[in-house]
């Protein structure tokens, strides 16, 4: 478990799938730059028994309040096989929680935990053009701006641009010598 300040980072528990799956198929807490597509509670399951979301080249775990309370997820997986990276994604599943903070204190959990543990570069974020509050947690946590793919992304009937954010293990390092 990665602890912080106000949340925690952990893995999905059996007992977790029914609060998961709520929010997986719930269309409007995926915003309108995520992949809305719902998904059976038998595929849910299915998924969970293969290997609780965590593979070697992708794992998915739980955003949780101290107190337990399941606050969002935060993803990671190899998506271009000739990088040296892992590319992330998170999101905080009720509105009512935008903007205090979880989303920028996962990430620095998260991006210190990939450094630390896997033997990659970077760390990248593909963001929506149009998501500012995303790519405004991407600066606060340290990530660079490298550029922006055009019509890159399908959500809900439209194409988005995506910008790519990412940080490299140099810039980490130096970063963490710094604090």
């Amino acid at each position: 478990m990665l602890k912080g300040r106000d949340l925690c980072i952990r893995t999905i528990r059996e007992r977790d799938l029914e609060v998961l799956g709520k929010w997986v198929n719930d269309i409007d807490a995926h915003g309108a730059f995520l992949p809305a597509t719902l998904t059976s509670e038998t595929k849910l399951k299915s998924q969970y028994a293969e290997n609780g979301f965590i593979s070697d080249s992708s794992a998915q775990y739980l955003i949780s309040d101290h107190a337990g309370d399941i606050l969002g997820s935060i993803w990671a997986f190899k998506s271009v096989p000739y990088f040296d990276a892992m590319e992330v994604g998170y999101q905080i599943f009720d509105r009512q929680l935008h903007g205090k903070g979880y989303a920028t204190e996962a990430l620095k959990l998260f991006h210190h935990y990939l450094f630390e543990t896997k033997q990659i570069n970077r760390v990248e974020l593909r963001i929506a053009t149009e998501n500012i509050a995303s790519e405004q947690v991407a600066r606060k946590v340290g990530f660079t701006h490298e550029g922006t793919c055009r019509e890159a992304a399908y959500s809900k009937g439209k194409l988005h641009d995506m910008h790519i954010y990412a940080m490299l293990r140099r810039e980490w390092t130096l970063r963490q010598a710094e604090s």
